[in-house]
């Protein structure tokens, strides 16, 4: 009886040290959510964050959307795994924020230098307009507010924000009702920066050997969602509820590995 019960302390004791182990490499907390902990695992060399299409592996879960706002696990539409991420926003008649995000904090510091990718969907039936609809931006943390913004507007993917980089990247008018990829590289440094965006595997845009420093803080956090921006003083252009779905986020070293049909 006694060898069976140091038996099966022993066993305890693996279980949890693998546990243990296994959150330290991915940077996850021992919490009770069993989706979250289904999925804790060593990340692979290179990568820094990753989320196959859940709330649950992002920093802000439970994620508080704004107003009626909603963000929740979906089975359809999904890029890859059968689960994605739907940021929805309704206008209620009212100014202010409309956002329904998830967050990772402290992704990038000043002399780093980051790929950020993800796929995102917008239904078949979108109506192009022109308010800015940002579905992911990166902010300075300390202190905090808006720097650059990822956004649908028109028929177009443009980037924009305070941190002095505005361009259309890509037109959009084919990809409703399609997943599309997107990766985004951004490299601070006070002469050699970077920012390059790839759509679809093809670059669309690249800025290099320039100044590329957040504005306010040495450390940026990436939010992913819907922003419904134009809400926040006008009413809606298109109409008054609005979905983005996201799936396979990925923060890496290289574009290859963040590139998300590389995983």
């Amino acid at each position: 009886m006694l060898a069976k019960r140091v038996g099966k302390r022993i066993q305890l004791l693996c279980v949890t040290g693998a546990l243990v182990g296994g959150l330290a490499l991915s940077g996850g907390t021992a919490g009770a959510d069993p989706v979250r902990d289904a999925g804790v695992r060593a990340l692979p060399a290179g990568v820094y964050f990753q989320d196959e299409g859940t709330v649950q592996g992002w920093a802000n879960y439970p994620q508080k959307p704004q107003k009626q706002g909603v963000i929740r696990n979906v089975t359809s539409p999904a890029y890859k795994g059968g689960n994605a991420i739907e940021a929805k926003q309704t206008y209620i008649n009212e100014g202010g924020g409309y956002h329904s995000e998830t967050v990772q904090a402290s992704t990038q510091a000043v002399g780093q230098d980051r790929y950020y990718g993800q796929a995102v969907y917008i239904a078949p039936n979108w109506q192009f307009h022109n308010q800015n609809v940002t579905f992911q931006q990166w902010s300075p943390e300390d202190p905090e507010g808006p720097w650059e913004l990822m956004f649908i507007q028109n028929d177009e993917l443009r980037i924009g924000g305070s941190g002095g980089f505005s361009a259309n990247v890509a037109k959009v008018t084919d990809l409703r009702g399609k997943w599309i990829r997107i990766v985004t590289r951004l490299k601070f440094h006070a002469t050699d920066g970077a920012i390059e965006i790839w759509v679809n595997g093809v670059k669309k845009y690249s800025r290099t050997g320039v100044t590329v420093l957040p504005k306010t803080s040495k450390t940026v956090r990436w939010s992913s969602g819907i922003y419904c921006t134009g809400w926040r003083e006008n009413p809606p252009a298109g109409p008054s509820e609005l979905s983005v779905f996201h799936d396979q986020a990925r923060i890496a070293n290289s574009y290859r590995l963040a590139e998300p049909a590389n995983w």
